[in-house]
C-alpha cells in the first residue's frame, strides 16, 4: 500500500514491508516477507570471492578473488544502496563494471565519476550466469560530503569505512 517497499538483500532475496492505510476497511500491516527469488532456490552453488578494497575512487581499479564459481559465466553487477517511500524507490541503480580475469583474480575498473555513479554504497555482486553471490558492501566515490566526519567519543561504535 501506501508506504510498502521492497529491498534487495545483499543475500540476493527481497524484504517486503510496510504498508500505511488511512482507511479502516485496511488493517495497518506489521508484517515483513522475505522472497527468495528461483535463481536462489535452483540447486546450483552460487560464486563467492574475496575483496578487500571497499573505499574506490572514481576510475580506480580494484581486485577480486574469484573462490568458486565458473569464470566462464562470469558477470559483476554493483547496485546502488536505497530508500523507498510512497511506491518509489530513490536513487536505485545496477552498474555493469568493465572487468577482466587472470586467473581467478578479476580486476574491475570503478565507474569513471558521479554522473554515471553518485558517490555511495554499493552491493558488489559477481554472477554464475544467473546465480548471484552473496555481495560485499563497496563506497564508490569516497565521502564527499563528510557524513562520515563523526565527532570524537566512546559511547558509540563509528560507522562506515
Amino acid at each position: 500500500m501506501y508506504h510498502s517497499e521492497t529491498t534487495l538483500l545483499p543475500d540476493g532475496s527481497v524484504l517486503i514491508s510496510g504498508s500505511d492505510p488511512q482507511d479502516p476497511k485496511f488493517p495497518q500491516e506489521y508484517r515483513l516477507e522475505r522472497f527468495v527469488p528461483p535463481y536462489i532456490n535452483s540447486g546450483l552453488s552460487r560464486p563467492t570471492f574475496t575483496i578487500t578494497k571497499t573505499d574506490w575512487q572514481y576510475g580506480g581499479t580494484y581486485q577480486i578473488t574469484v573462490t568458486s564459481g565458473s569464470l566462464s559465466n562470469l558477470r559483476i553487477s554493483i547496485i546502488g544502496a536505497s530508500s523507498s517511500t510512497h511506491g518509489n524507490t530513490m536513487g536505485s541503480r545496477t552498474l555493469f563494471p568493465a572487468f577482466s580475469c587472470i586467473g581467478n583474480i578479476c580486476t574491475i575498473t570503478a565507474p569513471p565519476n558521479a554522473g554515471i555513479c553518485p558517490p555511495d554504497w554499493f552491493m558488489l555482486f559477481i554472477l554464475d550466469g544467473s546465480t548471484p553471490s552473496v555481495a560485499s558492501w563497496v563506497r564508490i566515490g569516497g565521502d564527499p560530503a563528510k557524513l562520515g566526519n563523526w565527532p570524537p567519543g566512546t559511547a558509540f561504535t563509528r560507522p562506515g569505512i
